[in-house]
This record gives structure tokens, C-alpha cells and sequence, in this order.
């Protein structure tokens, strides 16, 4: 399969919105931006502490990891600390099991640990990328599960790099 991994860009805001869409699982954008839980995860996207990559084909953006620092009170569901990003990624539904995941995940981790001590996540425990995340090194937050906005169970992961 060609495709290439690049970093995104403060000019990639449209590509972070369609993957958040596919990592909320969501039917559309609308549907999307209509919740304000989810629109700060893209919404001014290459503001400070904003770093990602996406992963192209010729024709189409078919996945994305990217990272967020929260400020404030603006937290994401994977909060932990405000040094500490929390990391949300998607990959196409045709496109998974490919790799495309992995290796995105593997760039914004690398990328990641020259300024960051974790990186944090917030994940539906019923979601097969679970096994991803913990092959990379992250563990469960204990005591982090929460009733989701689908009503299902998700908790938050972390990843400490050893600095």
C-alpha cells in the first residue's frame, strides 16, 4: 500500500475535523461539531502545544494521530495534567488493519517524548485499539472509567517515556 506520513500543519484543520469524526465514531461532521465535548479536539487547530500526523494516499487523507495540550478549563476526556498531551488518532474504516495506525501512532510518540514526559488518551474499552496502545506502552489509568457519552465505559491511558 503507498501512502505517506507527514506532519500536519496549522493549514490541516479540515483533515483533523474528518478524522475526529472517525475516531468519535460519529456519522458526520455536523454531527461532530454539534457537540461541544468533541469540537475543541480540532476547532483552532496549530494553536501552541498542537502536533500531529496524517497519513495521505494520492488521493485522500486516510489517517491521523495528533496530539492536544488542554489550557485551563478546556480538558479533553483523557486529561491528566496540563504538561501532559492527550493523543487522539483515526484511521479510515477501509484502511484498518494495514499498519497505517501503528505507524502513526509510532511518529507522534517519537515526536512526542523530546517535549513531553506522557502522553495521555482517553479510549471506549470495548475498542480493539486498546491492544495497539498498550504494544506501544501505554497502561490504564486506574480508577479513570467513566460511563461515555454513548453510554458505554471508556478510560484513559498513559504513555511515560523514560527521559
Amino acid at each position: 500500500m503507498n501512502y505517506e506520513v507527514r506532519a500536519l500543519t496549522d493549514q490541516d484543520e479540515p483533515i483533523v475535523w474528518e478524522m475526529l469524526m472517525y475516531a468519535a465514531q460519529e456519522p458526520s461532521l455536523q454531527a461532530v461539531q454539534a457537540q461541544d465535548c468533541l469540537t475543541h479536539y480540532a476547532a483552532d487547530w496549530g494553536r501552541t502545544g498542537d502536533m500531529g500526523f496524517v497519513a495521505c494516499t494520492e488521493k485522500q487523507s486516510i489517517g491521523a494521530a495528533w496530539l492536544r495540550l488542554w489550557l485551563n478549563t478546556d480538558k479533553g476526556f483523557g486529561y491528566v495534567e496540563d504538561s501532559i498531551p492527550e493523543l487522539a488518532m483515526a484511521v479510515i474504516p477501509e484502511y484498518r488493519g494495514k499498519g497505517i495506525g501503528t505507524a502513526l501512532l509510532m511518529q507522534v510518540l517519537k515526536s512526542a517524548q523530546i517535549d513531553y514526559a506522557a502522553v495521555s488518551l482517553n479510549v471506549r474499552s470495548n475498542n480493539p485499539v486498546v491492544a495497539l496502545y498498550q504494544r506501544a506502552g501505554f497502561v490504564k489509568v486506574e480508577g479513570s472509567e467513566v460511563i461515555n457519552r454513548t453510554s458505554g465505559i471508556s478510560f484513559n491511558m498513559i504513555c511515560k517515556f523514560n527521559r
